[in-house]
């Protein structure tokens, strides 16, 4: 519920960003103008405002009977608040207010902090641009450290290539470089980065980071842009389909992942207001050969979600930016169905703050207890019954 999850999801959908000029419209340079703005209000530590409703759990886990959990989320709405004074968490059932929580500050930072940070106002599901990359990647230095514990190891040589024209950095190459987690032996990396122009232009990424034959992982990415204009001006749809495939060993044992992400902006606009439909539809496959993993029923795993954003944004209006969601995820672990479910997300970022300290109490043990008790008054009979016969049969 902090704001880096936030900025960890925008990390998930997208690395950089495109500038936003007036009126511009959705296409192959910038996919989504209305998130180039927000993304642009983010950076500058807004208020925020998000309401989950419909939350609908299909499945969770291996619990056989869901039914009580739906009865409790049967017109539930969560909602989050935050603003520079602090983080609020709000629980709304059938119209009435059960609690407003004051969430509690960890303040530690964790290593994926400053990558984050370095993220704040990057657009997303907007294009790489190879120049901010390959100047990140030489400014790194021995000892930075990157994510899942690694660090620079020994700092990144390159070799750039440019268009004919000498005014694009279209292939960037590694010629050194390693990263390293801990003690361990270093991992050095090799391969390309490679982007070109044109109307539908697909990047492409070959990557290999290779610590010996028995630890190392081919990486490779593509992604295609594509715009198509219905009416000049007014209406139109952009389109990116892409995928990162990893393959390699891990101590000897084969490791292979798939993700497909396709996106879908079919957008209208007026000269001033820009009205955006974002389907996004992302699918995983992973494949873990590592003796155990289908003991812990983590041998194959198959994952899908699907976001469906609308959001609306006019000229001249820098100061919020509304938008809503839908959501629906599933999980497979071995073929079984581990998860399924959805939500109705509605956000609004920017504008004046509305943090009601005088009415938050502290999100802690007591307040959860309490919470579950004002749940549990208003669930109907059925539910209280079928609450009881479980509680009968332990």
């Amino acid at each position: 519920m902090k704001r880096r999850i936030l900025a960890a999801v925008l990390l998930l959908l997208s690395l950089l960003s495109c500038a936003a000029a007036a009126q511009e419209l959705p296409g192959v340079e910038c996919f989504s103008p209305g998130l180039v703005r927000l993304s642009e209000i983010e950076a500058k530590a807004p208020a925020m405002i998000a309401e989950a409703e419909n939350v609908n759990v299909v499945r969770a886990g291996f619990a056989r009977d869901l039914s009580v959990l739906s009865g409790m989320l049967e017109g539930m709405t969560i909602r989050y608040e935050a603003a520079p004074g602090g983080e609020l968490l709000s629980f709304v059932r059938d119209g009435e207010t059960l609690g407003v929580y004051d969430l509690p500050k960890d303040g530690q930072a964790s290593d994926a902090d400053a990558l984050l940070g370095a993220l704040a106002g990057r657009a997303v599901l907007e294009r790489v641009q190879l120049e901010e990359i390959a100047g990140w990647l030489e400014g790194l230095s021995a000892g930075d450290e990157l994510l899942l514990g690694f660090s620079v190891a020994e700092p990144f040589v390159l070799r750039r290539t440019r268009s004919d024209d000498g005014t694009r950095l279209t292939r960037i190459d590694f010629e050194a470089g390693g990263i390293a987690r801990g003690d361990e032996a270093v991992w050095h990396v090799t391969g390309f980065l490679r982007q070109p122009a044109g109307r539908a232009p697909k990047d492409t990424f070959e990557l290999v980071v290779k610590q010996d034959e028995k630890n190392f992982m081919e990486l490779s990415y593509s992604s295609t842009r594509s715009s198509e204009i219905t009416k000049k001006n007014a209406a139109g749809t952009a389109r990116v389909t892409s995928s990162v495939k990893a393959a390699g060993k891990l101590a000897g044992s084969g490791i292979s992942s798939r993700l497909s992400v396709t996106t879908k902006n079919a957008w209208t606009a007026d000269g001033e207001n820009l009205q955006e439909k974002i389907t996004i539809t992302a699918t995983l496959n992973h494949q873990d050969n590592t003796p155990g993993r289908r003991m812990q029923r983590l041998n194959a795993v198959e994952a899908e979600t699907k976001h469906v954003i609308g959001l609306a944004t006019r000229e001249g209006d820098d100061d919020a930016v509304e938008l809503s969601d839908q959501l629906t995820l599933t999980l497979k672990l071995d073929g079984n169905t581990y998860a399924e479910g959805g939500m109705d997300v509605a956000m609004r970022v920017g504008g004046e703050a509305s943090l009601r300290d005088a009415e938050a109490r502290a999100w802690d043990e007591e307040a959860v207890r309490e919470l579950a008790a004002a749940v549990y008054a208003q669930l109907d009979a059925d539910v209280k019954e079928r609450i009881q016969t479980g509680l009968n049969g332990l």
